[in-house]
């Protein structure tokens, strides 16, 4: 009788009719006391129902009488972590792995809270202990993975958090995410793969043409304009947002650069190249009483004149921008636009051409530690640039170096992007 009710009680746990299956779990102690597996049961059920001190009552009653299952322990410790009891959530999880050393989800649970706790290094060798049980599972990945950034180990943590990527079976995973995972962990030729696919599916897609060669290796001299054009129209809506969850910098940075060159409040006619939606518009306007934001897509130029920052706005690739007009500017940046670029000699004569005497260049790059060429392409898909080419480029094109720094101009994964600031003004 008790285990027909038994059986009855947890075909309706798990159709999720939650009453009936309370309501039998419920008699089956009334007539069988030392029924220890519906006591332990029907506690699960009231946790899942949110009702934990009832969930608490019964599961500890159920471990009095039979204190042998890992699993058991395991959901008194969930039960006691959610009631806020850390040291007993611990010592109950601690329990169940003696049971089963090999339980993974017991094994991030117990390392959650114990790193909670302050004990990290034992939190990080679980984490470990678990993604070698099953390195399918997305979950201790993830969890290593923040662990590493909150110490500043961030190519660990770049590596763990790839590794979960590739695991995690999420629908909204996008390919460029998970090929650039493919590579972070050694897996270029899978990547690659992603990307011819992607473009047997997609003829001529212009970003699965770009991340294709940016995982091959390949550095043409600049990102096609269908590519960058392609990117930005899609983000157009979240790019704000985006920006912002990713730490950008991008605003700060020119506003401390234009502090430090102590500009005199609205006399300057001023160029943002690659406006996009228009935020450093505001800091622009502070000093610029004619303002022209240029940018390829329409979409974030329609995000940037509602900022009614700018008082013209032109569709143009920049390159093209450079050579077709005429007009001089005081000052010209370029935040965060020079890593759609390799080569970057065209940029900077075209923008010596369109400042004014004395005039001030001020943008950012991403930074390449190596000289080797100048330039490459990441497998981002954004190009990096040595300090040595930038600067020999500069000289070059006629500019003078007026300050040249390390910057942090976003973050990834938690991991902050090494960048470089830098301010140029054109010789008289």
């Amino acid at each position: 009788m008790a285990d027909d009710l038994m059986d009855q009680a947890m075909r309706l746990h798990l159709a999720g009719r939650h009453a009936e299956s309370e309501a039998l779990y419920r008699q089956i102690p009334a007539h069988h006391p030392d029924s220890a597996k519906a006591k332990h049961y029907l506690g699960f059920l009231l946790q899942q129902m949110g009702r934990l001190e009832e969930a608490l009552e019964f599961i500890e009653a159920s471990l009095q009488l039979d204190n042998s299952h890992s699993e058991w322990h395991y959901n008194h410790g969930i039960v006691l972590d959610r009631l806020g009891r850390c040291d007993e959530a611990i010592a109950a999880f601690e329990h169940s792995l003696k049971l089963a050393p090999g339980n993974y989800f017991c094994k991030t649970s117990l390392g959650a809270l114990l790193e909670k706790s302050g004990d990290i290094g034992r939190a990080e060798q679980l984490y470990r202990e678990a993604s070698q049980i099953d390195p399918h599972c997305p979950d201790a990945h993830y969890l290593l993975a923040s662990l590493l950034v909150a110490q500043g180990r961030f190519l660990e943590a770049r590596h763990s958090n790839s590794l979960g990527l590739i695991a995690d079976p999420a629908r909204d995973k996008s390919k460029i995410k998970l090929g650039i995972a493919y590579c972070e962990v050694g897996e270029r030729d899978r990547a690659i793969a992603l990307m011819e696919n992607w473009l047997h599916e997609e003829p001529g897609n212009p970003v699965a043409s770009h991340m294709l060669a940016a995982f091959r290796g390949d550095a043409p001299e600049r990102c096609s304009e269908r590519y960058v054009e392609a990117a930005f129209d899609r983000f157009a809506a979240q790019f704000d947002s985006i920006l912002t969850r990713l730490d950008y910098a991008g605003p700060r940075l020119l506003r401390e650069e234009l502090q430090r060159l102590n500009f005199v409040p609205n006399s300057l006619k001023a160029l943002d190249l690659g406006c996009g939606t228009g935020l450093n518009g505001r800091i622009l306007k502070s000093v610029a009483p004619s303002l022209t934001g240029v940018d390829i897509s329409q979409a974030m130029l329609d995000a940037a004149g509602k900022t009614q920052c700018y008082d013209f706005l032109v569709k143009s690739e920049i390159c093209e921008f450079l050579c077709d007009g005429r007009d001089r500017f005081d000052l010209i940046s370029c935040m965060d636009t020079l890593i759609y670029f390799g080569n970057l000699e065209p940029v900077f004569s075209g923008i010596s051409a369109h400042l004014a005497p004395g005039g001030q260049f001020v943008f950012t790059t991403e930074k390449l530690a190596s000289d080797s060429g100048g330039y490459e392409l990441g497998i981002t898909g954004r190009y990096r640039h040595s300090e040595d080419y930038v600067a020999r480029l500069l000289d070059d094109a006629g500019f003078d170096l007026s300050y040249a720094g390390n910057a942090a101009i976003r973050k990834e994964s938690g991991q902050p992007v090494e960048g470089q600031l830098y301010s140029a003004r054109k010789r008289r």
